[in-house]
This record gives structure tokens, sequence and C-alpha cells, in this order.
């Protein structure tokens, strides 16, 4: 009898615990604000199932922020300004960085140890260049500028690098370093090119940059023959750069 009792109590193997369905309908209450949110959407022809869907995800996306980062939008977000708000204008203040080229600028500031110098330490620098014992030709011939193409290209050959590819480095690594506004650049023909440098000095500015573009784009160690044909102004510089032939 014994034996019998035994298996009577024994489970069935199949007797396992049946698995919860996934698809099983979610009933919520929601406030009026939510609800006309929900209606809102489905007017646009969103699904309840995939309003559910994003906004879980979302909900997950922001909880994983990290502390740290948690605290920051806390600290400098405005009082009454929402976590979204702050991140829709801390999105815009880095695009607008970006136009800018400040990313450029931090770049050539720690590969190339590029400094920003002030309108009097430049003047005085000037200045000192005009001195009986240093003439404007040792700054001219001096200078970095060809360095500075060079790294712009990511260290491609001089001799590989086309006149426009030259002239764009010095139309936007200038302007980026702050010594110009802006440069204009008009290809008038295939070998001949106007650039218009502005800038908010005077026109002993204008003589330097005058000299020390001439200089570059007359270079020896430049890859195309160069006649160049400038005039300085008061706050502007206006260029013509012919070129004859490959070197």
């Amino acid at each position: 009898m014994a034996k019998n009792d035994d298996k009577t109590n024994d489970k069935p193997k199949n007797d396992m615990k049946e698995p919860e369905f996934k698809d099983k309908p979610i009933y919520v209450k929601v406030s009026d604000d939510t609800r006309a949110l929900i209606d809102k959407y489905k007017e646009k022809g969103t699904t309840i199932s995939d309003l559910v869907k994003n906004a879980v995800k979302y909900y997950d996306d922001f909880d994983s922020i990290s502390h740290e980062i948690d605290g920051i939008i806390d600290k400098f977000k405005e009082p009454g300004e929402s976590d979204i708000k702050f991140i829709e204008r801390a999105i815009k203040y880095y695009g607008d960085q970006k136009e800018l080229n400040r990313d450029l600028w931090v770049r050539a500031r720690d590969e190339m140890k590029m400094m920003l110098i002030g309108k009097t330490t430049f003047n005085q620098l000037i200045h000192a260049a005009e001195m009986p014992e240093e003439s404007l030709q040792k700054p001219w011939r001096k200078n970095v500028a060809i360095d500075l193409i060079l790294w712009y290209n990511d260290a491609k050959p001089l001799k590989n690098l086309s006149i426009e590819e030259i002239i764009k480095t010095v139309q936007k690594m200038w302007v980026v370093a702050n010594y110009f506004h802006t440069i204009d650049v008009v290809k008038e023909s295939e070998d001949e090119f106007h650039v218009l440098f502005r800038h908010r000095q005077n026109k002993r500015y204008s003589a330097y940059w005058l000299g020390y573009f001439t200089e570059l784009f007359t270079s020896e160690e430049m890859p195309f023959k160069c006649q160049v044909e400038g005039q300085p102004f008061d706050e502007s510089i206006s260029m013509i750069i012919k070129i004859g032939y490959k070197k």
C-alpha cells in the first residue's frame, strides 16, 4: 500500500509552470494630461503600441544618464527649465561652437602650440620687427605657414597639394586663429585667384600680412610657380595669385 501511496504523490514529469505570455495587454489608468498627449499623437497616426514602446525606450535612455551628467544638468539649467529644454539649449550651443570651428582651434592650440594674441601685443611685435636690427624680412621668412598647411591637410606631402587646397587652408586657419574675421576667395580662372583678407586693425597690419603671404606663395618650397600682386588697405588686403606652372 505504501508503494502505491508513493506513486500517488509523485508529480508528473510534464507538470511545469506555463510561461507567461509577453503580449499580455497592459491596462493602466492615465491622467487627463497624459490622455491629451496620447490623443495628440494618435491624430498623427501613431499607434498606442508605438507610443508605449518609444516612451519606454526614451525613458530607459534618459534614466541611464550617469550621475555625473545628471549633476551637471542640475547645476547649469535655468530655474524652472526642464531637462529636455536644457539639453536642447546645450546641443544648440555645441552646434554653434562647431560652426565657429572652436574644436579646430583647440586642436591647433594643442597640436601646433598656436596662440591667440591680442591686438596690442601683435602690434608691438610688428613694431619690434620694423626696428633697424630686425627688419620685416625675418618674420616673413621665418614663419610656420607651410607647417600649418601640412598639418591641416593630414601631413599630405606639399607637392601633392593643389593650389586650391593650399589657399583654402589659409582661408580656414587664418580666420580660426583670429588674424582675420573673413577671407574671401574667388577663382577668376583656372590659374588665377583673388583673395580678399578683412580685419579690424590698420594699414601697417595689412602691409605685414601682404608681405607674409607674398613670401609664402612665391617660396621655392611651394609646388607651384606663383606670381602675387597685392595692395594693402586700412582694414583689408587684396591679393591676386596667378599660377604659372607646377614645379
